[in-house]
């Protein structure tokens, strides 16, 4: 694996285990949820990378992940839905709004682990991209 590659899987598997080690501390929930989207970034970001194809410096996954289906054979298949949940509970995991993370508001603990577990089978399906 290209040493770039191999950084980015680094980061991003400490980023899930931080989700992790977060999960079950109350009133943290959001930052479990910050956790799991960096998590999926940087592994899209870890492709990438492997593969030589340029990406911007952003944080939307949707984004990243539409270039490795553009440049990237074989395509993963994934669930899509669970993308976009992810970013959008990015930045409102970071910064107070008034409208809340989630369309519910500030996320449950039913919530947050569903999400991890989402982004866990997610990480998983997306690091055999990079066996």
């Amino acid at each position: 694996m290209k040493a770039s590659a191999e950084s980015w899987l680094e980061f991003a598997r400490k980023d899930l285990q931080g989700a992790k080690t977060l999960l079950n501390e109350k009133g943290l929930e959001n930052l479990v949820l910050f956790h799991c989207q960096q998590a999926i970034e940087k592994l899209l970001k870890a492709i990438l990378s492997e593969h030589n194809v340029k990406f911007p410096k952003i944080h939307g996954t949707r984004t990243l992940y539409e270039l490795i289906l553009n440049n990237i054979s074989p395509k993963p298949e994934l669930d899509e839905n669970t993308l976009l949940e992810i970013d959008s509970v990015y930045v409102d995991a970071r910064y107070p709004n008034e409208l809340g993370l989630l369309p519910s508001g500030f996320p449950t603990q039913e919530e947050t682990k569903r999400i991890y577990e989402d982004s866990k089978n997610l990480f998983g399906g997306l690091e055999k991209l990079l066996s």
